[in-house]
Formats: structure tokens, sequence, C-alpha cells
């Protein structure tokens, strides 16, 4: 059912609505703004009692000149219980003509511009269009939601649909349906038993009130008839059904799913069904369970219309409102703001690929803007889950494949290398129809109909280059999701085997999107994670990526060198220099037009030698108590302008994925017991360790300082907080550290770890120029784990900073791995060359200073 509600009568109805309809009312239900001469209106009466329309005038206004030009008297006509009245245009198509009423060419010469009312006693009752002359309904058709059931004297554009120009759909029908004809639904053995509306079925709650509170299926049949909206034999086995009679009440459904447990049907949508089966709770949805066969297709057709998902006023929340639509046909329109959220991926609950939308914006990671453990972070989380709607597949999805939107990633129209058909998250999608359903704990739409790039709006768009204010200094961090050239010729990594590429063809791709990342990033100075640590020799990875990097620049002064560490201590920097004992590390690269090396230091990161966990319940081990950090690279460069030293620490804290002793030990010796009460993911305390051995050694380095990197820490988790501005008094909140953790051989915290109460002061420069910035998306929300710290004597150089998004909001199918992706043509340019955004900083350095008297300037 489509669901509105006049704002106008708010006040008046608001105590009634969710426990009665509303009463019937004389509205404008339709205005067609066709080509040429297909103009039309309709006037709907939505009551059980014929209405006689004596008192009422329809009204023009021409371009919305603020008064009404033209009128017409309705005396006389009347519009029978749940019908209505078409007035065309008499040169309008014959399709127009054929369910209209009555002509009057004044009446309908409008043009999208010129407001249209019902005078009532020449007061106006209904109006469609604003004044002002503004193009409300230019070359399209506008369709009132059927569930508004008051008239409203000032134009109300939320109780409109817009369909396409000389689009009818539905003039001259209340109905559900676009036929008019009345159903009458026999069984196979010529009875025509008793049936149950489905909105009785549903009821105004989130559970059938057929059934008792002790039960979850019925005892007794119940006889059902309908229109089939969907058939689905994959995921769900049976058919959905929707009412051929509306009952006008926003707070009960109109569609139901009935499950048959077969994987083929005769059925399509627009058969006229009859059928026999038990109402059920199946997980939460409600449903019909039919017999074997326990249905009968009629010899009627009717064309079941797809309802806007409307918001009411009196919902608490967005799962509330998609309560009322379970079973229904429905589509998403620009007024339901409908946000991709996670692009299609893998949906781990249900063991397939869709998609994820968020109603009004997308899905802030709790302890993005709410410090962790807080009550707005956890009422962040519910809101997340309450705005929440999956898009799916009746079939599962092939690889590579879309299936409800067959262009996705295959076209590349003006051969630039990248293709026009990509979804972000952040886009907004319309047009998308499909039956609401209910499973694995989320409101799921199925689609029925199939998606082009014109249904996603990209409200944040891609953009060849980071779109910014210019400095002269820029400074950027950038995660190359294990970039690992030593299976393809590059020296040998002695640590553990290759993470990246599977293939040198995926490695081309690899290299070649990071390569075109990087070039248009243009930063002078370039923290990079996840780079292979196998030294810094020719053919190491870092020294690889420069070249192929120096190559593509066409001006020497733009080439980037290696910040190169002596680890060995022998005074010579070869490939057996790798920094640390992980397989991967992080590296700095430069430009030395623009930054003079003047020193560089390895800043040790804490490792954990705790005790071992063993469960009693496994009877075994599950930790073993040793976890180990990647170390901090912190060179130390002279800048032009700058009066003192710039020191750039490059980090990749432990990932929230690992586990460590606070995880898995019992909450009675200081542990969680693998629980995560406050969403910050595993070894956070670990991580809290290490913002303190960083916090610490960087207070002993003069100069200028910023802190990049993966932190693995959402803006608002303890090793951010401990970075930049903890106090306990301001969070009230305590931060632990991990126990057992040294640097070096030498012991940070011991058995009890610590209590950390100071904090270390930096700012964190995106958060100050975008408030809303985010770099990674897991699952369906967004945060920032790659940061940019500078020390508070820097803020005055700032001039932006942002999150360049091409990679965490990007599809995962334009990744540079083969996995999953069938036949999808591969693209080597910068989107989704990691699974994380670049972190960008510009800074304004004086480069020469210049006095007159008293006054100076820089330049």
């Amino acid at each position: 059912m489509k669901q509105q509600f006049s704002f106008s009568l708010l006040s008046a109805l608001i105590a009634g609505v969710v426990a009665q309809p509303a009463v019937a009312d004389v509205v404008i239900s339709q205005y067609v703004e066709g080509s040429s001469f297909n103009k039309a209106i309709e006037i709907a009466n939505t009551g059980d009692e014929a209405v006689t329309l004596d008192h009422f005038k329809l009204a023009l206004s021409r371009n919305g000149s603020g008064q009404w030009d033209s009128e017409l008297s309705l005396a006389g006509k009347v519009i029978a219980a749940k019908d209505v009245l078409v007035i065309a245009n008499s040169q309008a198509n014959s399709d127009i003509l054929a369910v209209s009423d009555m002509t009057d060419d004044t009446m309908t010469s409008f043009n999208g511009n010129d407001p249209v009312a019902l005078l009532k006693d020449d007061e106006v009752y209904d109006v469609v269009g604003s004044m002002g002359g503004s193009d409300f309904a230019k070359d399209v058709t506008l369709v009132r939601h059927t569930d508004v059931l008051s008239a409203s004297a000032e134009y109300q554009v939320t109780q409109w649909d817009t369909l396409e120009k000389n689009n009818i759909e539905g003039l001259g029908s209340l109905s559900d349906s676009s036929s008019s004809a009345s159903f009458t639904c026999t069984m196979d053995d010529g009875s025509s038993p008793e049936f149950t509306s489905i909105h009785d079925i549903q009821g105004d709650g989130d559970k059938s009130p057929l059934i008792g509170d002790s039960s979850y299926i019925t005892d007794d049949d119940y006889y059902v008839q309908g229109v089939v909206t969907a058939v689905t034999t994959g995921l769900n086995k049976g058919f959905y059904l929707q009412s051929l009679e509306n009952d006008y009440n926003p707070q009960t459904s109109e569609g139901l799913f009935v499950y048959t447990n077969q994987s083929s049907s005769d059925l399509k949508a627009g058969d006229v069904v009859c059928v026999k089966g038990k109402v059920q709770e199946y997980y939460s949805q409600t449903q019909l369970k039919a017999g074997q066969n326990q249905w009968v297709k009629q010899d009627e057709q009717a064309v079941p219309r797809a309802r806007s998902i409307f918001m009411l006023p009196t919902d608490e929340n967005f799962d509330q409102t998609l309560e009322r639509y379970e079973g229904m046909l429905v589509k998403l329109t620009p007024l339901t703001n409908m946000r991709v959220s996670r692009t299609f991926s893998w949906d781990y609950d249900a063991y397939r690929s869709n998609m994820v939308l968020s109603q009004g914006h997308i899905n802030m990671h709790p302890n993005q803007q709410h410090v962790a453990g807080s009550d707005a972070s956890e009422q962040q989380r519910i809101d997340n889950g309450q705005r929440r709607l999956f898009v799916e597949s009746d079939q599962k999805a092939p690889n590579g494949v879309i299936p409800y939107y067959a262009d996705f990633g295959r076209t590349d129209i003006d051969q630039n290398g990248s293709t026009e058909d990509y979804i972000r998250v952040g886009d907004m999608l319309v047009g998308a129809q499909g039956v609401l359903n209910y499973s694995y704990g989320e409101y799921r739409l199925t689609m029925t109909n199939q998606l082009s790039r014109h249904n996603f709006i990209h409200l944040d768009p891609r953009t060849e280059t980071p779109l910014m204010h210019y400095g002269n200094l820029r400074i950027a961090s950038f995660n190359v999701l294990n970039y690992f050239n030593s299976p393809f010729g590059g020296d040998a990594n002695e640590h553990g085997e290759s993470r990246g590429a599977g293939s040198y063809g995926e490695f081309e791709i690899q290299q070649e999107k990071i390569v075109n990342a990087i070039i248009r990033l243009d930063a002078d100075i370039v923290g990079l994670m996840e780079i292979e640590n196998n030294g810094f020799g020719e053919s190491g990875a870092i020294h690889q990526l420069v070249d192929q990097l120096n190559a593509r620049l066409s001006d020497s002064s733009d080439y980037y060198s290696v910040v190169e560490f002596d680890t060995n201590n022998d005074g010579q920097i070869t490939k057996d220099d790798s920094v640390g004992t992980d397989v991967i590390t992080t590296g700095v690269i430069y430009r030395k037009s623009k930054a003079t090396l003047d020193s560089q230091q390895i800043i040790p990161m804490p490792k954990q030698l705790a005790p071992e966990v063993y469960s009693e319940a496994q009877g075994k081990v599950i930790e073993d108590g040793k976890n180990y950090q990647r170390q901090t690279l912190a060179p130390t460069f002279k800048i032009d302008g700058l009066d003192e030293t710039l020191t750039v620490a490059v980090n990749h804290f432990k990932s929230k994925g690992s586990t460590c002793w606070e995880d898995a030990a019992p909450v009675s010796e200081g542990g969680q017991n693998m629980t995560d009460p406050d969403y910050q993911g595993s070894c956070e305390n670990f991580r809290v360790a290490a913002a303190v051995a960083l916090g610490e050694a960087l207070e002993k380095v003069d100069g200028y300082k910023i802190i990049l990197g993966d932190l693995n820490s959402y803006a608002k988790e303890d090793p951010m907080l401990i970075l930049t501005d903890y106090d306990t008094a301001k969070y009230d909140k305590t931060i632990r550290a991990a126990r057992n953790t040294y640097l070096g051989d030498q012991e940070q915290f011991g058995d009890q770890g610590a209590v950390i109460e100071k904090s270390y002061g930096y700012l964190n420069a995106v958060e100050m120029m975008r408030r809303h910035g985010w770099s990674y998306s897991y699952n369906d929300e967004v945060g920032t784990m790659d940061h940019l710290l500078i020390s508070p004597e820097l803020s005055s150089y700032v001039v932006d900073a942002m999150d360049w998004h091409i990679n965490g909001g990007e599809s995962k199918l334009f990744d540079y791995t083969s996995k999953n992706k069938g036949d999808l043509p591969r693209y080597s340019d910068q989107f989704r060359s990691s699974d994380h955004d670049p972190a960008v900083l510009e800074l304004w350095v004086p480069e020469k200073t210049e006095c007159w008297g008293w006054y100076c300037w820089w330049y």
C-alpha cells in the first residue's frame, strides 16, 4: 500500500491513525502532464459511499500566478465509492480518453507549472502544485499515494509519486491494480469459500493478529485471494500476493508471501490466485504456508502496481515503516532517500552476495563520531540497524554478476579505462522495484526489475584527483593492500608467503592501479602501509613501486625517492634490511624537490608476551598470548619555509581481526571472554599500548610532527583518544593498555596492564576540515581508520584535509584479484586500488618572506 499522511491534519489524526483507518475523503489523485494534448486530472473518492460534488469546483492557476484564473463547476457529478472522476483534454490520446469521464480543454491546458485545486464552497480544499511558476510537474505524471485519506489546502510534495512522461499507470482506477475488474475466486472444487483479506492477516503490528501469543502458526486454514506480484523459486520458494482492494489503512500491509516450497511454478506476475494455507510467523515474517498445490490460478489478469515506501510521522523508525509494507511490491523514490551503505558483496548471515541500503544517510560506525562504550555509540548501532534494507535477487548471483544490474562494470563508453556502470557507497538508489520480505533478522528487497547506471545518483561521484583546497606541501597516507613483488621477480621475503596477487596478471593490474592512484594523489610525502617487507634492494617492493611511478612522471622534479633504513646496522642498505618481522611493513616515499631528508628512526612498537588462555569448554588453548605490532617509521624532513623540522611517523597498528590476550581471557581474569562490548574489534588494549609507545617516543623528537597511517581505530576509539584529547573528566571512561607488553627487551606494562590517564594532544586534521569524513567500509558501516594527526603548532599551516574516496566506497568486484569476478572486464584505473581510501593533508608553507616596514607577506 502507498504510505502517506496529510501533514496539515496531523494534529487531529495522530491519536487515532494507528488504531483505526482514517475518514475517507475527496482528493486530487493524479495529474497527467504528457506530450502534446495528453493532459488529465483525476479526482478520487476514497470512501465507502458515493459522493456528490455539488459544492466543488476545479480551479487552475496559469503559471502559478497566485490566483485562480479558470474554474469548472463539478455540480451534479457523482463519484461512486472507491472510484474516480477523470477529466481529460478532448485531444488527448485514445488511452487517456478511454478512461475519462469528461473532457474540458480549458482546465487541462496546463504545462507542469500550473497548480490545480479543488475548491469547496470557493475555498481551497485540496491542491496539487505550487504558486510562483515552479515546474513542479513538467513532462511527468504525478500520482498521489493512495493512503492519503485527507485533502490538503497546501501542496505536499511528499504525497506524490513521479512517473515518466505519458505514463498513465492507474489512471481511471483507485484499485491496487490498473484493472478495475471485480474478481471472484473459485477453488478447484468449484466452491467460492469465505476469503480473509490480506490486510486482516497482516494486521497493524509486527505479528499477525490471527496467531496467538504462544504460537507461530494457526491451527485453521485460511483462504486468500490476490494478484501475484512476484514468483520466487530460488532463495524464497513461493509467490507474493497483493490485495485486489486496498483498505486505505496505512498501518496494514496489502501484501503477503505464500510459501509453497516449490522450486518451479507456472504462475507469473499479474495472475489472480486463490490460495488456502495456514498463517505463519516464520522467523518474524508473516506468511501463508500453503499445502501441496493448494492454490488455483483464475482466468482473470491484473496489473500489480509497485507502491512507494513512505514514512509516516507516527513511525518510530524506518524498521516500523518497512513492517507496514511486508510482503508488498514496492519501489524506491528520491523521497525514500535510500543510500548505498554497502556495494554488492558477501553477506555472511544470509550466505550470499547482496547490497545494503540505509535510509536518509550512510551508516557511520558507532565509534566514528561517538566515544566507544558510550550510550551515544550504542544508540548509533541501534539506529544503523533500524535504517537498514538489503537488496538481493531471488537466485544466487553468478561470479562477477549483479543479477538486477546486468551492465554493472561492463561498459566503457568513452574508452577512458573506467566503467560508467559503477556503484559507490553514498549513492542514492531510485526506481528499484521488488517485493519486501524479512529474513535473517533484516528486511530484504527481492528485486523484480532491472537497474542501470541511471538508477544510482552519485551524490559523491568519482573524481580523477582529490578535490580540495590547494597549498604547496601535500602529505598522504595510503594502504596499498598487500603489494607483493617477490613472486614475480622481486627480492625474496624472509618473513612468510605472499599475501598479494595470485598471478602475474593480477599483479600487473594491482601495480597499475596503485601507480595510477599515487600519481593522481600527487602528494610530496606518502606513508605506505601493507607493502611487502622484502628490504631496500633494487628489486624490493618499495623500490619497484617508485621505479614504476617515476617512469610515468614527465617532470623530474616530481620524481619520488625511498626513505631507506639500515636495519642491520652494517653501514649498507640492501635487500636484507627488512623492517621488523612481519611479512608486510610500512614505507615512506617523498619528493626531494619538496623535502630534504634530515634523519630517520624506527620507533619500536609493543609486543605482547602474555600467558596462554586455555578454554575448558573447548579443551584447548585458544590464545597463545604472543602478539606483535609492526614498527613505526619516523623520518624527519627539512622543509623550506618551516622554521623547524617535520617528522612524519608512519604506522600500521594491530588489526581488529586478530585475537589478543584481553579478547580471549575470561572476564573474571580481566579479559572479555571473546566478546566485543564496545565494538572496537579485537586487540584495542594492545593498540592503546602502541599509542602510548608512539606518543612517548615522539615527545623526545623536536619540531613539527605528523602521525599518519592505518591505526585500525575509528575516530573515537581508545587509541585515537590517547593520541588526541583524552581525559577522564571529559570522556567519563577508563582506558586500559594490554598486559605483558614489551618494547624490545624492555617491559612496557606488566601483568596488570595499565590504566592510561595521559593523552598526547595531537589534532585530527581530517576531522578538523571534514566533519563526516571516512576512509574504510566494513559490512555496511563506514569510518576512518586511516588518520592524519598533527601536532597543534602545525595547525596554522593546514589548508585542507580529506579522505579521497577511490577505494573504501567502491565495489570489491573492481579490485585486482580474479576471485569471484567471472568474465567481468578488468580495469587498471585508480578505483579500488586498495580497500582503504588515501588520507590527504594539504599545507601552505611560506616559501619566502618579504617586509615593507612593519608589514610582511609570505608567498
